[in-house]
């Protein structure tokens, strides 16, 4: 039985995820980010187990690295799940977003991730 039977995704508001993210993301804050479109995990029993959201570049004009527009172009701006959710969850959580964002803003457009090596971060959750 895979662990994350029964999980789920659904797209929330910024209000919706604010103190989840600020509680258990390292960070602790989404001041200052745009967040276009905000998620959440949610357990089987419907409890929210993790957020993130995407929106705009952090930096001035660096879409342009990446696209000749700048709507097309957004950034995973923050992640965070509880610390006991199951093996592979924010994969899973990655993928099932970036379904929704295909279906929901453009199937043509690029999303960008950064890994925060400061933090001891090594972009292992994109790979799988």
């Amino acid at each position: 039985m895979n662990t994350l039977d029964g999980w789920y995704v659904e797209s929330m508001t910024r209000k919706d995820i604010t103190k989840f993210v600020e509680t258990w993301h390292y960070s602790k804050s989404i001041n200052g980010c745009i967040a276009d479109f905000c998620f959440g995990l949610f357990s089987p029993d419907g409890i929210l187990r993790g957020a993130m959201f995407y929106g705009r570049m952090a930096m001035a004009n660096q879409w342009k690295r990446f696209s000749d527009i700048p709507d097309n172009v957004i950034e995973l701006r923050r992640l965070c799940c509880i610390d006991d959710t199951p093996k592979n969850a924010e994969s899973f959580f990655i993928g099932q977003t970036i379904k929704l964002l295909r279906a929901n803003w453009r199937r043509d457009g690029v999303i960008v991730s950064y890994a925060d090596k400061e933090y001891g971060h090594g972009g292992i959750i994109y790979q799988a």
